[in-house]
């Protein structure tokens, strides 16, 4: 049944998930949604914008929420998202079709740890192992653009890559994970700094938004020391005073402070305030408009 389903176009696939889709994308009778789910993974990362994200993706997303997979199945998923064939595939190319691949299936992956979160089925080294692959993920995918305006075959803009905004939230949901300790979120953050000053492409699809939400959730596990949230802050300076190469070192220095930015104005938010404590909140602000302050030239 599996290499029947998987050897269907991409016309025939879109044709069943409109039906699942027509009704509230409820699991089919008599099926099984890790067998479904393992037989849409080869056409994730399709150009086709409605079948990728309106239909595989909503899909997905909504039998995982639902709990319509067992612990064992949400492993099998993970496992093979993790792959050469997922989000690794091509890892390198840019400007090509195999980006909504990559960015597409570390999408997923929050929806995973979301449910980890609410009934643990995920190992402590299992978790470790999927924050090496997330970080190096993060690290080497060059592909940054964020919504497509390249036609697919029927005419319509491919969408959304946004590679960097998936793996932002993928992080998200990994930080607020209990087993990733001060040493697992310094690491993460450290890696959001990296990425932040992106010096190949100026962030104009809220990436700065995205990444900043992961470093508010593992400041509210109120695991990490005030002098290591300094330090880590500290480390933007040098960052966006670079001279050379020219653009790069200004379109670096542009990203810094765009995130930078975002942060403090997160930071002002009343939620924040809920969510880390008000009064780190506060210092987070102060210590955010400092290194801003550093960095100005005007």
């Amino acid at each position: 049944m599996t290499e029947l389903f998987m050897k269907l176009s991409e016309r025939a696939l879109k044709d069943q998930l409109y039906d699942i889709a027509d009704n509230e994308f409820a699991l089919p009778d008599q099926a099984k949604a890790i067998s479904r789910a393992l037989e849409m993974l080869p056409h994730l990362g399709s150009p086709d914008a409605e079948l990728r994200d309106d239909l595989i993706y909503s899909t997905l997303a909504t039998w995982i929420l639902a709990d319509q997979f067992e612990d064992d199945d949400l492993k099998t998923l993970l496992k093979q998202l993790l792959t050469e064939e997922h989000l690794f595939y091509k890892l390198g190319e840019t400007g090509t079709d195999s980006v909504f691949m990559r960015s597409f299936s570390v999408l997923l992956l929050p929806l995973i740890l979301s449910r980890h979160r609410e009934r643990p089925f995920l190992m402590p080294y299992e978790l470790r192992e999927l924050k090496v692959k997330l970080l190096d993920y993060l690290e080497r995918e060059q592909d940054l653009r964020g919504f497509v305006l390249d036609e697919d075959e029927a005419g319509e803009p491919k969408g959304w890559a946004h590679a960097v905004a998936h793996t932002a939230d993928a992080l998200d949901d990994l930080v607020q994970c209990k087993d990733m300790g001060s040493e697992e979120l310094l690491e993460i953050l450290e890696a959001i700094r990296r990425k932040a000053a992106e010096p190949t492409v100026v962030f104009v699809y809220a990436e700065d938004e995205r990444l900043v939400t992961p470093v508010i959730a593992a400041l509210g596990r109120k695991v990490l020391k005030p002098a290591e949230v300094q330090s880590w802050l500290d480390g933007f300076v040098p960052l966006a005073q670079q001279k050379e190469p020219f653009p790069n070192c200004y379109r670096q220095a542009q990203n810094v402070k765009g995130f930078l930015r975002s942060l403090y104005f997160r930071a002002r938010k009343p939620e924040t305030a809920d969510q880390i404590g008000e009064n780190s909140a506060n210092v987070l602000a102060d210590l955010v408009n400092k290194t801003l302050q550093t960095i100005a030239l005007f």
